[in-house]
């Protein structure tokens, strides 16, 4: 008995993931937030580049640089080197570099979570990289500019065509003139 309840309750924990997987917020790199705590993005993402691209710098990125070189260079070329996001990494650096890699794509706690387990699947340590985790993580990660991307007003619902012509005639009816059988009424009373 107590085997069917552990695996009654594994099921039905697996279909309430897949359902909140579905609920779960998604996240971005807001680059408007970095001015309001005075933070630059592009040295920020600069400093995010791997090493033989840091290397290669003629002249250290200020904060007044533009941030989107220094993004396309991060997802063209060091997402894919060893060192860009290694074992030992923080998890908010550790989310913040996911975003990174993903060209700034919205991206939920469910989709970075899968990222840092294939990425960290084989190491000496293993992490907490569950979806939890990483969701209250997330929230918590104004210093990294991460920010909850607005959820889209709900559209409001499509009547039927059919019930849409039924209301075209009723309205028509209340805004029209009298009925004709009312005229006829009035006419006898007048003359």
């Amino acid at each position: 008995m107590t085997t069917q309840n552990r695996t009654q309750t594994a099921s039905n924990n697996g279909v309430a993931e897949g359902d909140e997987e579905k609920d779960l917020p998604r996240y971005l790199i807001n680059f408007e937030d970095a001015d309001s705590i005075s933070r630059s993005l592009s040295v920020m993402i600069a400093s995010r580049r791997c090493y033989v691209c840091q290397q290669a710098d003629e002249e250290a990125p200020s904060a007044s640089s533009d941030a989107a070189p220094f993004l396309k260079r991060v997802v063209d070329h060091c997402t894919d080197t060893s060192d860009y996001l290694l074992p030992d990494t923080p998890l908010k650096e550790a989310i913040f570099r996911v975003l990174l890699s993903r060209g700034n794509e919205p991206v939920n706690a469910e989709e970075i979570s899968r990222v840092l387990s294939e990425k960290w699947a084989n190491t000496p340590y293993p992490r907490d990289v569950s979806t939890g985790v990483i969701q209250r993580l997330l929230e918590h990660s104004d210093t990294y500019c991460i920010t909850r991307v607005p959820e889209p007003e709900p559209e409001p619902e499509e009547l039927p065509q059919a019930e849409l012509a039924q209301d075209d005639s009723v309205v028509e009816e209340e805004v029209g003139d009298e009925p004709p059988e009312e005229e006829a009424e009035e006419e006898p009373d007048s003359q």
